[in-house]
């Protein structure tokens, strides 16, 4: 069974913050690029209109995901002030830990539904 864990959370970015939310992901994909080493991928990608965003960041394993959420925490609260997040889900086993800090992260937010999808089949 792959351990894999995925990350997928999509955002609405307001109009006045897409400058400021732009600086902010790039910092923040440098940083976890730099500091957590395992990271298999770290991708964000935005629609036409520059209102949606998703991050889409695969880990190997939940631990590298705690270190990521280690490492990018003050990060990952100055964004959750800037943009609406709309879901976050989670791909694979992510540990009790990571689940229980997204919805914390939800809660002191604006409260957006965190959803875990175990691996069923599949390589």
């Amino acid at each position: 069974m792959p351990k894999t864990v995925t990350f997928v959370g999509t955002y609405a970015i307001p109009r006045d913050r897409l400058g400021e939310w732009s600086t902010a992901i790039v910092d923040m994909v440098d940083t976890v690029k730099a500091n957590v080493p395992r990271i298999v991928s770290f991708r964000v990608y935005i629609n036409e209109d520059s209102t949606e965003a998703t991050s889409i960041y695969v880990h190997p394993d939940t631990e590298s995901l705690e270190q990521h959420l280690e490492v990018a925490g003050t990060r990952i609260s100055a964004g959750v002030q800037m943009v609406e997040t709309i879901r976050v889900e989670l791909y694979g086993r992510p540990s009790d830990r990571v689940v229980e800090q997204i919805r914390r992260i939800s809660e002191a937010s604006n409260g957006f539904p965190v959803t875990v999808k175990r691996h069923f089949y599949g390589a």
